[in-house]
Order: structure tokens, then sequence, then C-alpha cells
């Protein structure tokens, strides 16, 4: 087939091509400037009040992570206002060995992370284990001995059982764990609540740090936990382990998170938990549940709203069932399931692979996207072979390519609306860095030009790169092991 005398329109302008009810839904998922900007107004007075001492919780809790250092050349800098380029970076992580364990769903990491000396990467050995079901739901000392366990077969497999055999000079071990926790410190950590399909007994409530240490001890094993981390906090520590100007750390996958370098002084209430004479402290902003109190309420669309009352937690993490790559593709099939209804697409007919919810993978967004200008071989390819279309018009196509525009550009240029909120809070007059992880941003042909362009339309005095921090979890938790 050619579709060269097919014209392909981006989807923030005018598509003529396309029936009435098609372009009335795109324009629906087509936020203006001045919406991006009113979005981001809001955000910033989220986390102002994350941040305050006084007042109820806040949908955008701003948690403490009780990290005041973190690797890079420069020391920490002190300065009012807004500005100091740099603050909260330390020196070098000394040149040694490092654990670090990363739990955040059915699997699970463990890694040996040898630091050299400065100006050389780091030396990195892991494995990947699955955790059996009925620990992941059964009493959780189990769990935690399962955990300790590992670590033992993990450095016998890999010849370095004596690292973790002499009483004498413990590893340090970094914990990222990604669960929604009450830290208290760096190595404690309270957890709140189970996600992610866990429910191990005997863990909501407590200190998973002190729970870990003791599964090591019955174990034997001369290691010790010195810092938990989330994995957004991870991926800002990896990043900044490599390019010191990184203060920010992004994860824009399955969900999405941020983390950035604040001031102290802005940090009202953990300003008695963080110890004296510390400039800078790294907030894990927890931004996936922004707009749970209804401030996104104009910006939403009927399908946003279908979605979350479909969800498992409606009303909850409204900013990331607007652009997390768990939704978007869900968003794309409501939208094709509406203007089926309509008798605008596919003749009125429902493709029967997409009758069930969360049957179009957000992944068919990357691959729908990839195509150039007037061509369409991926899409006719995802409607025909993927999904069992028989015949698929070129209007059809046109038209599922420019949902698949519309909503993954709405995605990104949100998560760069926030991005642009924690630039000018950091204020440096420098280049910041942010680190990036998550498929969105890995594998979407257009995502980060996207990101990079309303940045700069919102912000356009920020000097920024962002740097992807693929799989930096593991390695950032041990580097603020290295530095505790």
């Amino acid at each position: 087939r050619n579709y060269e005398f097919m014209h392909v329109s981006d989807s923030r302008k005018k598509i003529p091509a396309l029936p009435e009810k098609a372009r009335a839904l795109i324009a629906s998922l087509t936020l203006s400037e001045s919406d991006y900007h009113a979005i981001e107004l809001q955000l910033e007075a989220a986390f102002r009040a994350g941040l305050s001492a006084t007042g109820p919780p806040q949908c955008v809790p701003m948690l403490c992570s009780h990290v005041t250092r973190l690797p890079g050349r420069a020391a920490p800098s002190g300065g009012g206002g807004g500005g100091g380029g740099g603050g909260g970076h330390g020196q070098s992580p000394g040149p040694g060995d490092y654990l670090a364990l990363d739990l955040g769903g059915t699997n699970y990491r463990v890694l040996l992370v040898r630091m050299r000396p400065p100006g050389q990467p780091p030396e990195i050995v892991e494995n990947v284990y699955s955790v059996p079901g009925e620990l992941m739901r059964g009493r959780g000392v189990d769990l935690f001995d399962f955990l300790a366990a590992t670590i033992a077969d993990f450095m016998a497999e890999h010849g370095a059982a004596h690292l973790a055999e002499n009483p004498a000079a413990p590893l340090r071990l970094g914990f990222t764990f990604s669960f929604p926790c009450e830290q208290r410190g760096l190595a404690s950590a309270r957890l709140l609540g189970w996600t992610k399909g866990y429910s191990a007994e005997g863990v909501v409530g407590n200190d998973v740090c002190q729970l870990l240490q003791e599964a090591i001890d019955r174990r034997g094993l001369a290691a010790r936990c010195v810092a938990l981390v989330n994995d957004t906090v991870g991926t800002l520590a990896a990043c900044a382990l490599e390019d010191p100007a990184c203060m920010i750390g992004l994860i824009v996958g399955t969900g999405t998170n941020a983390a950035y370098v604040e001031r102290v002084a802005a940090v009202d209430k953990y300003s008695t938990e963080l110890p004296a004479g510390e400039s800078r402290v790294v907030i894990n902003t927890e931004w996936g549940n922004f707009g749970a109190d209804g401030c996104l309420e104009r910006f939403r669309t009927d399908l946003d709203r279908q979605l979350d009352a479909a969800s498992i937690n409606p009303g909850r993490q409204t900013f990331e069932k607007l652009v997390s790559g768990m939704y978007l593709g869900e968003l794309v099939r409501l939208a094709i399931q509406q203007l089926v209804s309509d008798g605008v697409l596919f003749d009125g007919r429902m493709p029967e692979a997409l009758r069930q919810p969360m049957s179009f993978h957000t992944k068919y967004l990357s691959e729908v996207e990839r195509d150039p200008p007037r061509h369409y071989y991926s899409t006719d390819s995802l409607l025909t072979v993927d999904l069992g279309l028989q015949l698929v018009r070129p209007l059809d196509m046109m038209t599922v390519r420019c949902l698949c525009e519309a909503v993954s550009t709405r995605s990104a240029y949100l998560v760069a609306t926030g991005i642009s909120c924690l630039l000018k809070r950091i204020g440096s007059p420098d280049d910041v860095t942010v680190g990036i992880d998550g498929s969105l941003f890995k594998f979407h042909p257009h995502f980060p030009q996207r990101m990079i362009d309303k940045i700069n339309e919102l912000h356009p005095d920020a000097k920024f790169l962002l740097r992807l921090s693929e799989d930096g979890s593991g390695k950032g938790a041990a580097a603020i092991a290295a530095m505790a």
C-alpha cells in the first residue's frame, strides 16, 4: 500500500482531513500553552503545600529522603534564594565494594558495585531473582529471610563470599525499596502500605531497614544496611555519579515520579529531622498523586474520567493516569471505542482484540509514531497483523495515528511542565541535568524532544540536559550507601 498522497499533520494543529467527531476528540486531548502555564502554577502550589509544616496532609506529599549528599565533584554550596548550582553534591565515593538491593515488584535485583577512583565508572555485577508469590503474600519474616538468602547466594556465585564474612568490616548496603514509606532517617523507613501485589504480614507499620538487617544478621552475613531510597532517588544518585550537575531524578515509564535537590531552608516540615549544617536535601515528590484534590479537573477529558472510574484506585494518582505508560494505551483504546460507537472508525465495528480493557498496549503508541510523515507502515501492520482487522481504510490509520500523537504529546508536555517547575524551584544559574529512567522516555521516538520543546517554552532561560539513567536505581543506592 502507498500512503504518500495522505497528509499527516501534527495533532496540535488543525486536522481538516479527519471527521468532525474525531477532530473534536483530539482537540479535547490537546491543551493550550496557557493551560500548561496554569498547571505549572498549580504544581508549584502543591510543592509548597507539601513542604509546609502546617496544614492537612497534601496530595503531593514531598517526602524527605534524608539524602543530604550526592556523589559529585563539587562541595555543597550555600546561598539563599533559589540559587546555588551544585548544592547537595559532595566528594566522589571512595573506592571500595558496596552492596545494593532493588525490590519493587515480582523481580528483585542484588548488585555488587565496585567504586573505582574518581573519573572511572564503577564495576557492577548483578543477579535478578524472582520473588515467589507465596513470599509476597506470606509472612514478612520469610520474605526478608529470602532477601538475605539471595545475598549469600549472590556472593557465593560471584566468588566474593569472603567480602560478606568479615565482621570487622561489614559491607555497606543500599536498599532501593519502591513502596510508600515514612522515612525517619537515611536507614530508617516505616512501610505505610504494600502495593504491586505484595501483602506480606508483619511489615506494614514497621521499619523495613531493621527487618532487613535482622534477616542479614540471622544469616550471619557481614553487611550493614546504611541507606534506603526509592527508585527515583536512586536514579538521581546514579546519574549524579556520572554527572555532578544532576539535581533532578525522573521516572517516566509504567508509573511516574520525580525527586530533586531542595534547600533545607525551604523544607519546614522536616527542619527538625535533618542534621545541623546541611544546606540541601533530596525530596521525593511522589507527584503521581498530583491533582487528586481536584485541581486538574478542568484539564481532564471524559476519557480520563472513564479510565479513572474503572481503575483500582479511583480518585488517586490523577497526574500519573494522564502521563504514565500504564494508562496511555488504555486512553487510546477508549478513544477508539468512542469513535467506533460514533461510526467514525472501522465502519462502526470494534475490533475483537480491543474489547478488553488494557488491550491496546502503550508500546503501540511508539510503533505507530515511529513512521515518518505521510507513511503508515507501522500503523497498517499494527491494525491488520497485531489487532487482526481484515480491511483498514487510510482514514482509519490517520485517525489512530492522530489519537496516539495527541495522547503521547499531552503526556510528554505534562511531564515537561513538572520538570520546568522543578528547575524554577532549584533556580540554578548553571546547567542542571535531569537523570531519567523509564520506558516512555527510552523507547518513544518523540517523547524526549517534546519534553525539551515544552520546557523551553515554559522556562526559556533554563539551561538543562535530559540524560537517560538506565537501570540506575540499584547503582544509585550503592552510591548513597558509599556516601553515608
